[in-house]
């Protein structure tokens, strides 16, 4: 009986050692089959480093814009006037805006240096991703903004050198994000690190739509 079960586990060992090979053959031949078509279809590859390098960035904008809308809201609960909130709104407006003229001018170096071939379009592509995520947050803090200052007189915000209507200006210049060419851009590298790490929606999460909660 031992002897039988030797023979049928040494048997059973063989065939899988000849049956791996040609598995491994066969999905390495699928994925060469799935790069050309990708190719095919115009997609830009992206090196791994890079690939991680926009993974890590477009999470630590993602994080960061969290912290800071929390403590915005934080801010706006303790206020005990409507002086006080006022001055939060106005800091997180100009604050908002400061950054995202960085993030304008951070955007137009990249295409200068993509035109002049100083730069890879896989980094291009990177540093793009990362550039894009901070303007949603950006987005998010100026919405965050607007939706305070509408719960404060006019007055009280002119007197902070702010209004509604500016914020407003505010919010979509971010929601703008360089474009429409740089936000496809930015969408592609997220939405394919997404597959290919399980992202929210592989998890059965439901879907964001746009950057302001709409439908895609």
């Amino acid at each position: 009986m031992n002897r039988t079960t030797s023979i049928a586990l040494a048997a059973i060992l063989v065939v899988a050692a000849v049956t791996v090979p040609f598995a491994a053959a066969s999905a390495t031949s699928s994925g060469g089959a799935q790069s050309e078509t990708d190719a095919d279809d115009g997609t830009e590859s992206i090196e791994p480093g890079a690939q991680f390098a926009a993974t890590v960035g477009v999470q630590n904008a993602e994080l960061e814009g969290n912290v800071s809308e929390r403590a915005f809201g934080v801010r706006i609960a303790n206020a005990e006037s409507n002086e006080t909130k006022a001055a939060v709104i106005a800091a997180q407006f100009n604050e908002t805006d400061r950054r995202l003229t960085e993030l304008e001018d951070r955007l137009e170096e990249l295409n200068e240096s993509r035109e002049a071939g100083d730069l890879s379009e896989g980094r291009y592509r990177a540093e793009v991703a990362t550039t894009v995520a901070e303007m949603r947050s950006l987005e998010r803090r100026a919405d965050a903004a607007e939706t305070a200052a509408a719960g404060v007189p006019e007055p009280t915000l002119a007197d902070h050198g702010v209004d509604v209507e500016s914020i407003r200006r505010l919010r979509d210049r971010a929601g703008e994000l360089g474009g429409p060419e740089t936000a496809a851009i930015a969408r592609s590298i997220v939405d394919s690190d997404d597959r290919s790490s399980g992202g929210p929606n592989e998890r059965g999460n439901e879907p964001q739509g746009d950057e302001r909660g709409g439908q895609p």
